[in-house]
């Protein structure tokens, strides 16, 4: 009876797997299928499989792989310098309780205003000092996202340190970057991967700033993905393969750092 039981909860595990990775699944067997099972009303599950969406993306007329150059360089750097500069300022707010009051707070509240407040602004400075169409320019716009979310997560990781041990290694004649970079560093590394992997998701698939201040050199591939669809037909199948390959670095990713990125999104959940 008990061997039963598990049978039909594992059934439903699975089938429920199933279904919310459904949307995913049609995407990978969308990238292999011809355009003509493709624009078929009824799901067609028996087709012959074909790389010619693929060989599309990295044709002449469409150089798919510097998209998705572009992509790993920007998300990569922008999330590397907005963890690198949160670190520092979360440890200033969390330690120094003349900062500490809604300091968090304001800065959180800068994620929350809608992208389409900043665009102006941002194209105008950007365009104003030559920074338009460039990854940098595109770097610096994302870590007005990035940096307020590293620092309102990465404050919940210092809250649970207890100032003791800092102070331990103060009487011991350890400075304050010291202290950071050997004791808080090490025991907030869960945080700082989970932050890591939520930051370089935003700037993975960041499509509003990205559309605005590229034109070419600096086109990431969400932008070129949208390039398929034209005034005269969408290329379904080639969007599918551009899908299919985006997902490999974060599938990669995700599972070099699973049990920090587990760890760090449960730390502090259960006292």
């Amino acid at each position: 009876m008990k061997r039963k039981r598990h049978v039909i909860l594992y059934t439903i595990a699975v089938l429920i797997v199933l279904l919310a990775n459904f949307p995913i699944i049609f995407i990978v067997f969308t990238s292999f299928k011809p355009l003509v099972d493709i624009m078929q009303p009824s799901l067609n599950l028996s087709f012959t499989p074909t790389l010619d969406n693929y060989k599309a993306l990295f044709s002449e007329s469409f150089d798919f792989g510097k998209y998705i150059v572009n992509s790993i360089v920007i998300a990569t750097l922008s999330t590397v310098i907005g963890v690198s500069v949160s670190i520092p300022a979360v440890y200033g707010i969390s330690r120094f309780g003349e900062m500490k009051k809604g300091v968090a707070f304001w800065i959180l509240s800068i994620r929350m205003v809608p992208p389409i407040v900043f665009a102006l602004p941002l194209f105008l400075i950007l365009r104003l000092v030559g920074l338009i169409d460039s990854s940098l320019g595109l770097i610096l716009v994302y870590l007005t996202t990035t940096v307020p979310l590293s620092v309102w997560v990465l404050n919940t990781f210092l809250s649970e340190i207890p100032k003791s041990l800092e102070e331990s290694a103060m009487l011991d004649g350890a400075s304050r970057s010291r202290i950071l970079l050997r004791i808080i560093l090490p025991l907030i590394k869960p945080g700082i991967v989970a932050v890591f992997i939520l930051n370089f998701i935003f700037s993975w698939n960041e499509f509003f700033f990205a559309l605005l201040m590229t034109q070419d050199k600096a086109v990431t591939f969400t932008v070129g993905m949208a390039r398929f669809v034209t005034g005269y037909s969408i290329y379904w199948g080639s969007i599918a393969a551009a899908a299919t390959i985006s997902m490999v670095p974060m599938l990669i990713m995700t599972i070099l750092v699973q049990k920090y990125l587990v760890r760090g999104l449960t730390f502090g959940a259960v006292k």
